[in-house]
């Protein structure tokens, strides 16, 4: 299942073959205070996604353990890489074009969301991204 998307001014755009994982919230700090709120990602082999951004506008901000792109004119957050995993590539799954056929597969960092949140409870929840459990 190819898919497509792009951010919010289309500067950047890409394209994935084959299929997506299906989608993580995170509340994790990091994505709260980048995104605003929690985060809804999916993702798939970085040798999968093929980036296009002509004007050179996807940026990455690096935390050294993680980093995430973004479009440095409209300010979409895109695509988030673990140091260690950079062979993945999570996808924020609002600029997907169509997310249909991705389903909700767990929670990461639920004891850290915020009161206001409700966190699903058919899915797995998760203390920290999930590598606590075999």
């Amino acid at each position: 299942m190819a898919k497509a998307g792009s951010c919010l001014c289309e500067a950047i755009s890409f394209d994935v073959e084959g299929p997506l994982r299906n989608v993580l919230h995170c509340h994790c700090v990091n994505c709260r205070k980048s995104s605003g709120s929690y985060v809804a990602s999916s993702g798939c082999p970085t040798d999968k996604l093929t980036i296009n951004d002509p004007d050179e506008q996807l940026r990455w901000y690096d935390l050294g353990y993680c980093r995430y792109g973004f479009c440095a004119t409209c300010g979409s957050r895109m695509f988030w890489q673990g140091a260690e995993h950079m062979d993945h590539t999570s996808i924020q799954a609002g600029v997907l074009d169509d997310a249909s056929g991705l389903t909700l597969e767990g929670i990461w960092f639920a004891d850290d969301a915020q009161p206001h949140v409700d966190l699903n409870t058919d899915v797995p929840h998760h203390t920290g991204n999930g590598s606590e459990t075999p």
